[in-house]
Order: C-alpha cells, then sequence, then structure tokens
C-alpha cells in the first residue's frame, strides 16, 4: 500500500479521539473474566503468590504484543487490523491471506459467547430461571442491538462504549477498594477474615501443565489491546492517538486486574475461591455487601458483557 492511502478517509469520518480509541481496547479486553478467572488461575497455580506471579507474567507477555501491533498500527494506519499487515506480507496468491482472515472472523468470532453470558446474568439479575431458550434469545437481542446501534447510529455506538466502559471502570474501583476495606478486617458480619497473605507461596503446585494453563487464562484475559487498530482510518490522527490511548487502556487494565485480584484474596476464603465455580465476584460482593449484592453483580457482569460486544462488533 502506498503511504498516501492513509489519508483518503474525510476528516467527517474520523469519529473516534483518543478517549473512544482507549475504550475501544479497555471494553474488548474486560469482558467477564476478571469475574471469573482468578479462580480457575489460583486452583492451577496453587498458591497466592504463584498466581500473582502469573498475573505479572501475563502483563509483561501482554506489553510484548502491544509494543508489535503499535509497530504494525503505525506503520499502517488503516481499517482493518491483522487483515491489512496479513495482505502486506503475504501478497500473492492474491487475496489468499484476506479468504483466510475473514474465514477466521466469521467462524470464530468472539462476539456470540459473550452475548450468551448478556442473556445470562440479565436472566439472573430477573430473577427468571435460565434455560437454554430464553438464554439464547436474550443473546440474539443483544447481538443484534449492537449491529443496528453501530449500522445506524456509529457516534451513539461509540457514546454508549465510552459509557459501558466508565461503568466496568467503576465496578472494578469499587472492588479494588472493597478490597482495601476487606484488608483491614471490614467484612459483612458473620464471614471471618481470610488469611490468604500469610504464606502466600504455600501450596504452590509442581505440575508445569498447572503453570502454563494458567498463563494461558491470564494472557486470554488481557486479549484486545490490537482492537484500537481495526478503526484507524476512521481515528483522529491515527498514529498519534494509538500511540497514545493502547497503552493508557493496557495499563489501566494491567493495574485494575492486579488489585483486584488482591481485593479478592482479602474478602474470599482459600476453599471459597477453590469452589466459587464461574464467578468469583460473586462470593466477594456477599462476603463485603450481603446476599443481596449478588442480583445487583448479574447487573454488572451483564453490562461489561455487552460493552464488549460493542467493542468487538465495532471492530
Amino acid at each position: 500500500p502506498e503511504q498516501g492511502e492513509v489519508y483518503i478517509t474525510s476528516d467527517d469520518r474520523r469519529n473516534v479521539g483518543r478517549v473512544s480509541a482507549a475504550f475501544l481496547v479497555f471494553n474488548r479486553m474486560i469482558g467477564t473474566g476478571i469475574f471469573a478467572t482468578p479462580s480457575s488461575i489460583f486452583a492451577q497455580s496453587g498458591s497466592v503468590g504463584l498466581s500473582l506471579f502469573i498475573w505479572v507474567a501475563g502483563m509483561i507477555i501482554a506489553g510484548a504484543g502491544l509494543a508489535v501491533y503499535l509497530e504494525f498500527g503505525t506503520g499502517l494506519p488503516r481499517n482493518g487490523g491483522e487483515k491489512n499487515y496479513l495482505e502486506y506480507v503475504f501478497r500473492k496468491p492474491k487475496f489468499l491471506a484476506t479468504a483466510m482472515y475473514a474465514s477466521y472472523v466469521v467462524l470464530l468470532g468472539w462476539a456470540g459467547s459473550n452475548s450468551v453470558v448478556f442473556g445470562e446474568y440479565i436472566l439472573h439479575a430477573a430473577n427468571v430461571e435460565v434455560n437454554r431458550w430464553n438464554q439464547r434469545g436474550v443473546g440474539l437481542a443483544c447481538i443484534t442491538a449492537a449491529f443496528l446501534i453501530h449500522g445506524f447510529a456509529l457516534n451513539w455506538g461509540l457514546r454508549l462504549q465510552n459509557f459501558l466502559g466508565v461503568i466496568k471502570l467503576l465496578i472494578l474501583l469499587l472492588i479494588v477498594f472493597s478490597g482495601f476495606a476487606a484488608l483491614g478486617g471490614h467484612l459483612q458480619p458473620g464471614v471471618e477474615k481470610p488469611d490468604n497473605f500469610t504464606n502466600a507461596f504455600s501450596g504452590t503446585t509442581g505440575s508445569a501443565y498447572g503453570v502454563v494453563s494458567a498463563l494461558y487464562n491470564v494472557i486470554w484475559s488481557y486479549i484486545g489491546y490490537s482492537n484500537a487498530n481495526y478503526a484507524l482510518a476512521e481515528t483522529k490522527n491515527p498514529v498519534r492517538t494509538l500511540k497514545v490511548a493502547a497503552p493508557l487502556a493496557l495499563g489501566a487494565v494491567a493495574i485494575l486486574y492486579m488489585l483486584a485480584n488482591i481485593a479478592y484474596f482479602a474478602a474470599v476464603p482459600r476453599e471459597e475461591i477453590l469452589s466459587s465455580g464461574r464467578i468469583l465476584a460473586a462470593s466477594f460482593f456477599r462476603n463485603m455487601f450481603g446476599p443481596k449484592a449478588e442480583r445487583a453483580l448479574s447487573v454488572f457482569v451483564a453490562l461489561s458483557a455487552f460493552g464488549n460486544v460493542l467493542s468487538v462488533i465495532f471492530s
């Protein structure tokens, strides 16, 4: 591609500023994983200390990945992300990279799973029994709404993404600051303060498989740092914006992930973490705010999933 092709897009189509670009990355990275994944990572690593070290390792790997995508994005600042980079490298046979990438995106897109999660937690919050069909029905409505919003009202879609990004940020800040309170022993009456940080490496697994599986789950929680690369032709001053917005979003997510994990360990006993199943945050909210807070959490998780769907569909 010629370097001059970057500037074909008219200025009135460049709707994505630094804030929207940062929230494109932020919304894509933070879905439902941080509310559930820490329990499985703890189970696979065997100890609090190793679990936190694995989150740090995942952060470093994500930073290395972001550095690569910054190089790609500033070199070819156009819409399309990996499609452009693959086409630039693999030029023959013509359209092979394009067709392969299109097949990958259509068959293995991630928006569907988070739409179903949205359905599950909206129904749970409404105190409706969840079954296969009503869950998928609400999920279909979720993904259809995302398509319609971005198809007919792009600016409003970006505003909604930014709003949901702020909601996610506030939820995680609530967890973080509640974790500080838990460290001081401020839990619900009858809930004993956990002692997870004494002998933090006690129980560390000797299984390489467990460590690698835990690291893979952490890396998956950071997937999405390249999300702003898909809309660079619609980004104001794309090179400068990408250099600022993507590292800012990744840095914010990394800090929030680490502090959220510490908060979970500060409020939820080891045995409860291992048995918490899908949503560790539910145990956290119950121990900090009481049983009624679990239903509110379902709304938060649903909104987080919807923000993720909007971000993926936009890309």
